[in-house]
């Protein structure tokens, strides 16, 4: 079980693509992780945020990539004893 005391970050990023590889090269090593998932902008700044995407979506730009990018940063955390092994198998 990986709690708050045994852990250590893995990865911070904010793209879900990325975090996708990343859990699924974990599986496939079967080493256990945690997702942790925040907003990194109000409620107000993602409402800006959507407006202004929805903008640029006009532009050839895909509103729900740039949303995933921008709202949310992902950290991956491994159990202490795991990190070098983890460390290796991502990068």
């Amino acid at each position: 079980m990986i709690t708050i005391f045994n852990r250590k970050k893995l990865l911070e990023d904010t793209s879900p693509l990325e975090l996708a590889r990343v859990t699924e090269e974990l599986k496939k090593n079967k080493i256990k992780y945690e997702v942790i998932t925040k907003r990194n902008q109000s409620s107000m700044g993602m409402a800006l945020h959507t407006s202004m995407v929805s903008s640029a979506a006009n532009g050839g730009f895909s509103s729900h990539e740039a949303l995933g990018n921008m709202v949310y940063i992902y950290k991956v955390y491994v159990s202490k004893k795991d990190y070098e092994k983890a460390k290796s198998i991502i990068l």
